[in-house]
């Protein structure tokens, strides 16, 4: 029906407005970061990305907008010089987690 037509696109309307009056947004904190020292612009990490959020800048390194970044870790998991970490997610803190689980 028309009126509960309307009445849903209010609704979403509404929270809509509710998100994007805020003076600024929430991200989550599980993002990629790029370590600039070691990575050479192979685009690997640009080719692999789902969401298209690596960059390669004019220095020949990439950059990952920590906004724009969903947190996958497909970028550093691709990543033949392991310039790329996601994180709360290195290779150390995975390795501990998981010989916590291990362990008697």
């Amino acid at each position: 029906f028309m009126s509960e037509t309307i009445t849903q696109a209010r609704g979403a309307a509404s929270r809509a407005v509710t998100v994007l009056s805020q003076k600024f947004l929430m991200v989550g904190g599980v993002v990629s970061v790029v370590d600039q020292t070691k990575c050479v612009g192979c685009l690997t990490c640009v080719r692999s990305c789902p969401f298209n959020v690596p960059k390669i800048q004019e220095s020949g390194a990439a950059y990952i907008e920590p906004a724009a970044c969903q947190g996958c870790g497909i970028c550093a998991g691709a990543c033949p010089r392991k310039a790329i970490t996601t994180l709360n997610y290195s290779d150390a803190q995975v390795e501990a987690k998981s010989a916590v689980l291990v362990e008697p």
